[in-house]
């Protein structure tokens, strides 16, 4: 999804403000630390259930709010060939 598409962090707590939640509110009923809600909205972090909280509270689609990865669980750069290659560690040895 065009990153034009998606809500800004501020357009996100204001969204959370109009149905009178704040980042607190979320923290506390998700049993998350409030760094973490401000780091998910902000698109630092990216935590599943807080995502799925703060669009279920607003009514919109997570996918409205953020852009969302392929493969949310691939993260860095790709391994490739260097100092952590198994055929170089053994030859090495």
């Amino acid at each position: 999804m065009d990153k034009s598409k998606t809500m800004t962090p501020k357009q996100i707590k204001r969204a959370l403000d109009d149905v009178g939640l704040s980042q607190a509110d979320i923290a506390e009923a998700l049993g998350k630390s409030n760094s973490l809600v401000f780091q998910v909205i902000h698109n630092q972090s990216t935590s599943h259930p807080v995502r799925c909280l703060i669009a279920k509270a607003i009514n919109r689609p997570v996918n409205e709010l953020w852009d969302i990865k392929k493969n949310p669980t691939k993260r860095g750069r790709p391994r490739g060939r260097g100092l952590y290659d198994r055929d170089r560690q053994t030859a090495m040895a």
